[in-house]
């Protein structure tokens, strides 16, 4: 590219007016003054290279970076894992639901198959009078000659009602707690059974296991009859000595 321009003098010969009418006509050789263009400023063409040169090497720096930092990281985690001492690990919980206190009816627990469970009586008699209970059914008011507990009533004085076993009971115990199983009761009548005669307070909370006799009990594939195991808890006792019973049966196997 050419650093001159032609001169604007005034006297620069002109082409004469009718120069179109003679083509052997040509401009004289003028060599008049010239001028210098501007040159360009040293490096100007090469700042904006060199200004996407440098953003180019920070990007690059700033990548090899976090690269490393990435590598430093991972090569951390490996080596935790790998030094971790064994039995460290955490379990994750697992939520369980909580087991009920009795089997459902219909349900079997270590051979006994449960037949009612939790099932309410109400035990409403004046003082001084008494009332039984058929826990194979189970029904209250029952027969006496047949019936396997007996409430007596205490009406206005300190004697707290009591429970009895019945004449259709092959035995009987008093309990700590009210989630005791089929097993437990039998357990507990095995070992310590309530003699002939003996009571028990029927108080709020209190908790009987009775084991019925064969009779009235319902009668097993091959046709024979089977005794139940009976829990009994008394749930509530009124002034007037009425007493809230629940009764919870498996059929002994």
């Amino acid at each position: 590219m050419s650093l001159f321009r032609a001169s604007t003098a005034p006297n620069a010969p002109d082409a004469p007016a009718d120069n179109h009418h003679d083509p052997s006509w040509t401009l004289p050789a003028y060599d008049g003054p010239t001028e210098r263009l501007a040159e360009p400023r040293a490096g100007e063409g090469n700042d904006v290279a060199r200004t996407q040169g440098r953003g180019a090497v920070v990007a690059a720096v700033a990548f090899s970076t976090l690269a490393l930092v990435a590598s430093g990281a991972a090569a951390t985690m490996s080596w935790r894992a790998e030094h971790q001492p064994p039995g460290n690990e955490q379990p994750q919980a697992t939520a369980s639901a909580p087991a009920p206190d009795v089997a459902p009816a219909g349900g079997q627990e270590g051979g006994y198959q449960a037949t009612y469970a939790q099932e309410p009586l109400r035990m409403q008699v004046g003082c001084a009078a008494a009332m039984y209970v058929d826990l194979d059914e189970p029904r209250a008011n029952a027969e006496p000659g047949r019936s396997d507990l007996r409430y007596d009533s205490r009406c206005g004085g300190k004697i707290k009602p009591t429970l009895s076993l019945g004449p259709g009971a092959q035995g009987g115990n008093q309990v700590d707690s009210s989630g005791t199983d089929a097993a437990g009761c039998d357990r507990a009548i095995r070992t310590s059974p309530l003699g002939s005669g003996a009571d028990v307070p029927a108080v709020k909370g209190a908790v009987l296991c009775v084991l019925t006799a064969a009779s009235g009990a319902p009668t097993d594939d091959q046709g024979g009859e089977r005794p139940r195991m009976v829990l009994v808890e008394v749930t509530d006792v009124a002034a007037d000595g009425t007493a809230e019973l629940r009764a919870t049966s498996w059929t002994v196997p």
